[in-house]
């Protein structure tokens, strides 16, 4: 009885309290650190299985996006629309060189519009966008999210958003990008298809973002043992 009434009195110093919420705040940065790398898990995992599923309409998929259509084959019968087109820089062709990828609003059949990515070029270099009907496939892609803005300090688009181009192009987009894989007809001056930046195939188990989930929950339980300890041993030091 005497040590439950010691730990409760340990307890109750202006020192565990503070201990007390330091641990709850890092439980809980723990916690969603483990869940960012879970998620990323199971994204990968997601997209690996979409590939292999046969390609769909772009119209057809639920809107917004689905981490279970990241890496889904697409289809979209359109035009590209010329007056809504960016260059994205420091992007790479499928050899691995610098230059930029073209990235051009696709109006569908129905009216509706998505962003795609046509292909690389090199840095200034041309290119041309046809006028006519085309069918195109390519893999779907989530908006890029690893900047927190839209564009660099001379104004230029640095990140695929579709919200961003949406609001660019000054027009409803569809969520997420094509990476696009073939086109037909297809023109000579057309951009150089790139691979998609989103793994489909051959993908193994993601072990290191598992473990790093992982890793981040034992930490939490850790911290929580070191503070367990920490309470318990000062009682008995008391007492």
């Amino acid at each position: 009885m005497r040590q439950s009434s010691d730990l409760a009195s340990r307890a109750k110093t202006p020192a565990s309290i503070l201990a007390v919420l330091a641990l709850i705040g890092v439980c809980v940065l723990f916690f969603f650190l483990g869940k960012w790398q879970w998620d990323r898990t199971q994204d990968i995992l997601d997209a690996e299985r979409a590939a292999t599923f046969a390609a769909v309409s772009v119209a057809e998929i639920q809107q917004p996006m689905n981490s279970k259509d990241f890496g889904r084959s697409v289809s979209a019968v359109g035009k590209f629309i010329d007056q809504d087109q960016v260059r994205i820089g420091s992007r790479f062709s499928p050899d691995s060189i610098s230059g930029d990828w073209i990235v051009s609003a696709f109006e569908l059949s129905s009216g509706q519009r998505v962003a795609v990515v046509r292909g690389w070029v090199p840095k200034g270099g041309s290119f041309s966008t046809p006028v006519s009907q085309v069918t195109v496939e390519g893999v779907l892609h989530p908006s890029e999210s690893f900047y927190d803005f839209g564009g660099d300090q001379s104004g230029e688009v640095v990140v695929i958003d579709s919200q961003q181009l949406s609001e660019l192009w000054n027009t409803e987009l569809l969520d997420g990008f094509i990476v696009i894989q073939s086109q037909v007809p297809l023109d000579s001056g057309a951009p150089l298809f790139v691979p998609p930046t989103i793994s489909t195939a051959d993908v193994a188990f993601p072990l290191q973002n598992f473990f790093y989930a992982i890793q981040w929950w034992v930490f939490a339980l850790f911290a929580v043992a070191i503070y367990i300890r920490w309470l318990v041993f000062g009682s008995k030091l008391r007492a």
